[in-house]
């Protein structure tokens, strides 16, 4: 009775020269793997990071669309905005 609720687990068998057929196709596809991995390689553009330098700006968080000022609120544009925000979610 038990064994018709909890049957045994199956068993697959794979015969020996499947599985040499498996170990030649893995094979194969890992050679196939390998060439097309140095053939992307070598088509990579040689990838430099260049060094970029910016003026400094000392007005750089009191600018109006500066996101410092936006994140500050220290301009009169960003205090405008956050109360017209806060208002329009109060009214919702």
């Amino acid at each position: 009775m038990l064994r018709v609720i909890f049957p045994r687990p199956y068993q697959i068998e794979v015969s020996s020269l499947r599985q040499t057929e498996f170990v030649k196709l893995r094979r194969h596809l890992d050679e196939v793997h390998l060439a097309w991995v140095t053939e992307w390689k070598r088509r990579q553009d040689d990838f430099r990071i260049e060094n970029i330098r910016f003026r400094h700006d000392p007005a750089w968080n009191t600018r109006v669309l500066s996101l410092q000022a936006a994140r500050d609120g220290k301009t009169w544009f960003w205090r405008a905005t956050r109360v017209f925000l806060a208002w329009g979610v109060s009214s919702i």
